[in-house]
């Protein structure tokens, strides 16, 4: 199942408990919330929270019927601790305000360790404010995760590689791009990105052959014939290659 088709969020489970003792002894409702979300087996993976929404316990495996047969989905908690954090870090990284940016992410990775969107955007702030270790860190965590790289994300990885190019991370970029080929073998802007990156390592035979490639899928793609045409003409040059 596509993972933007996957049930991901915040849920409440009612369950009655007995409270007192001897006389006073009565049944008493009692409310408990759980960060949920949907495996690639189909199963849930349930994260009890504390009062303060902070995961607590280990977590275990329930099927589709015990989730709706025991649990309800809490809309307002998941917007609220999952979604809005996730805008406002957004909003706060495209406007250079890193260190909100930073604190909205980590909102959303203290719940949700996994979060695609949480973790390229936390490491995009680490490679703005030179956090190089914490950026390789998360980077090391996003190649591992295979929903990183589904198609709608592909925006997100294309940012994130870019960025490690341009802190000189060649090696890094180059690896993520390759791990992102794996599920997007035919996109020819990802074969620019990565003719790229060997054009900037001065290993031209690399990237002459990357560049073939892209427009071997897409003869139209302008940028990789400019790129051919710098390799053609001598080592790289101090002027930077244009991103798309």
């Amino acid at each position: 199942m596509e993972q933007e088709n996957r049930i991901n969020g915040i849920f409440s489970r009612k369950t009655t408990i007995k409270v007192g003792f001897g006389t006073t002894k009565h049944a008493a409702l009692s409310e408990t919330y759980w960060f949920v979300k949907e495996l690639e087996s189909g199963q849930f993976q349930v994260q009890s929270l504390d009062m303060d929404f902070k995961p607590q316990g280990q977590p275990f495996t329930i099927s589709r019927n015990k989730l709706f047969e025991d649990y309800h989905l809490e809309p307002d908690l998941s917007y609220r601790l999952l979604s809005q954090p996730l805008l406002v870090g957004d909003h706060y990284r495209s406007t250079a305000k890193y260190g909100n940016a930073e604190q909205e992410y980590l909102k959303i990775k203290r719940i949700d360790e996994d979060n695609i969107r949480a973790n390229f955007g936390l490491g995009l702030v680490y490679l703005s404010l030179e956090k190089t270790d914490k950026a390789t860190y998360i980077f090391d965590r996003l190649v591992r995760l295979e929903e990183a790289f589904e198609p709608k994300h592909k925006h997100l990885f294309n940012e994130f590689g870019i960025s490690l190019r341009k802190k000189g991370l060649h090696e890094e970029a180059l690896k993520y791009y390759f791990r992102a080929r794996e599920l997007s073998p035919n996109d020819d802007h990802l074969l620019l990105n990565i003719a790229r990156v060997h054009y900037e390592q001065n290993r031209l035979s690399e990237a002459e052959a990357a560049a073939r490639e892209a427009l071997a899928i897409n003869p139209d793609l302008v940028e990789a014939r400019r790129l051919l045409n710098r390799i053609w003409d001598g080592p790289p040059r101090e002027k930077p290659l244009p991103d798309i």
